[in-house]
């Protein structure tokens, strides 16, 4: 079994080379990373060439999506990765310490996992969860929790917690099977940025894929907030997401994909 690593950088190459992930992850016979710089920057491939990291610079920007579209095959057509392996979404901003990373490849292992989340948190201190574990929303879900600060698809992680089909996980840090991920063909790049997570997980679920949830594999996430503000790209960005996912037909594989486009 092998862990792949997908990282889609657009200009984080300082916090990826401040947080020295890769660098961790290095250390691990069992791992292999591949890095994709959206907007190249040399001190990032330098970087990534130095603990062993695959680095590879876009011609053009891409999304979420097609960013780690291509990185999966890149892993399967250059790497050699398997349908046992594991395709796993990392984003720029997490942080996870070498111990942590001993206890996914141990949790990956033992158990029969086809779709999983860890134990995000925000802070060092362990004292906030991160919400990357949440309920299925609906259309008046993306508004009240715009216009309300509505918190109601969100949930709490404590020690009685259960993750189920009623529950979606993030893309920032998204643990595949491989078979998997590519019988669903993937992300479904209609999606620029945003809900593409919700919509990834929605159809794993009709596929019959189960969400496991990794509450001994603990890591960071610096999260940023940048759809949260008003009128710039970045919030346009995740309400064309909400109209897509809210009002597309639902299939189980990705309507737009490199990995193969939908055609039911």
């Amino acid at each position: 079994m092998t862990l792949f690593i997908s990282i889609a950088s657009h200009l984080d190459h300082d916090i990826i080379i401040n947080l020295g992930v890769i660098k961790t992850l290095n250390e691990f016979d069992e791992i292999k990373v591949v890095c994709r710089d959206n907007i190249p920057s040399n001190k990032l491939k330098v970087y990534c060439q130095k603990f062993g990291a695959h680095y590879i610079a876009n011609n053009h920007e891409q999304g979420f999506a097609a960013n780690n579209n291509a990185n999966f095959l890149y892993c399967k057509e250059n790497l050699g990765m398997q349908d046992q392996d594991y395709f796993i979404l990392l984003n720029p901003d997490i942080d996870i310490i070498a111990e942590q990373v001993t206890n996914l490849l141990t949790a990956l292992a033992n158990k029969k996992i086809e779709l999983a989340a860890c134990n995000l948190y925000l802070d060092r201190e362990e004292m906030l969860h991160d919400d990357n574990i949440r309920l299925y929303p609906k259309f008046t879900s993306f508004i009240k929790t715009y216009l309300l600060n509505d918190k109601s698809t969100m949930v709490h992680r404590g020690e009685s917690f259960e993750i189920s089909d009623d529950h979606w996980i993030n893309g920032s840090f998204m643990i595949v099977l491989a078979s998997a991920y590519q019988s669903l063909s993937g992300l479904d790049e209609q999606f620029y940025l945003y809900c593409e997570d919700i919509d990834f997980c929605y159809r794993a679920k009709i596929k019959g894929y189960r969400l496991t949830y990794l509450e001994n594999v603990k890591a960071i996430h610096f999260k940023r907030r940048d759809s949260r503000k008003f009128l710039s790209k970045y919030f346009f960005w995740h309400v064309k997401s909400v109209f897509i996912y809210s009002f597309k037909s639902k299939s189980i594989r990705a309507r737009k994909s490199q990995l193969g486009i939908q055609t039911q």
